[in-house]
């Protein structure tokens, strides 16, 4: 009888250690789920804890999933907070209006999006007026304009007002270009990318208007050269770019009401 009574003992007592494994309560003995952390150990000892109790909870429930503030989560990784800033995860990129962004694989981190980021404006010379004679073929002409764009992809505009050089009995007229260069002699792309469908090749463009006859008399004409180019700027250092003209005979004045010269970020 003494053994009969023993063997039910150990039996009651395997089975209610196994049922309280079940749910294992950490400054509370009313766990509510798998694993159940009372932080402040203000829970009511039975029932179903208040919202109030629960503000300082953390559970995993028999799904796995997680929740912190909350008893029954519905995600993965559930939070709900009675305040503002319920999350906070500093990568050394986090920053002022920043976006929590993944990439393929999932791994998340801090961007800035392009909606709360500035338009650059390039910057132009002090008023002068640039005169170049020379026929097409020769190094391209610095318009004296620049500007410094930093990493991410922008749409860059620009508008150049261009004056024909008079000439006497000499038709005047021709396809002109203008080039987004890191050099002010040559035209270079180190450090920024165009992304249009000419690649590197990209430029802007317009006719520049002269004498079209002969025997039209010498005036001066007055052109503009406008457009947008998408470049990108890969790296993490910000890049000076400038702004070339095509070697040709005109007149360009750095001060003209119309130009304009400056970059939009679009990522």
């Amino acid at each position: 009888m003494r053994k009969l009574f023993i063997s039910c003992a150990a039996l009651f007592l395997s089975c209610g250690a196994s049922l309280f494994a079940q749910q294992t309560g950490v400054n509370t003995k009313n766990p509510q789920g798998a694993f159940h952390v009372d932080s402040k150990k203000n829970n009511s000892a039975v029932g179903t804890p208040t919202a109030a109790e629960v503000d300082d909870d953390l559970i995993v429930d028999n799904d796995g999933k997680v929740g912190v503030g909350i008893l029954a989560p519905i995600t993965r990784l559930h939070i709900k907070s009675a305040t503002a800033g319920g999350i906070r995860i500093v990568d050394g990129r986090q920053g002022l209006g920043k976006l929590l962004v993944s990439d393929v694989s999932g791994v998340g981190t801090w961007v800035t999006p392009a909606v709360t980021r500035r338009a650059v404006k390039g910057v132009f010379p002090v008023p002068t007026t640039i005169t170049n004679t020379s026929p097409f073929g020769g190094s391209p002409i610095y318009s004296g304009q620049s500007i410094v764009l930093g990493q991410g992809k922008w749409v860059v505009s620009a508008g150049i007002t261009f004056e024909s050089i008079p000439v006497s009995n000499t038709p005047q007229m021709g396809w002109v270009h203008a080039y987004l260069s890191t050099s002010t002699s040559a035209v270079q792309q180190n450090g920024f990318i165009h992304l249009g469908p000419a690649g590197n090749n990209t430029t802007y463009a317009g006719v520049l208007y002269g004498n079209f006859l002969t025997y039209e008399p010498a005036a001066t004409k007055t052109s503009f050269i406008s457009g947008n180019s998408l470049i990108e700027v890969p790296g993490t250092t910000p890049v000076t770019i400038y702004l070339l003209l095509e070697d040709f005979s005109y007149t360009y004045k750095t001060n003209a009401p119309q130009n304009y010269f400056y970059a939009v970020p679009v990522n």
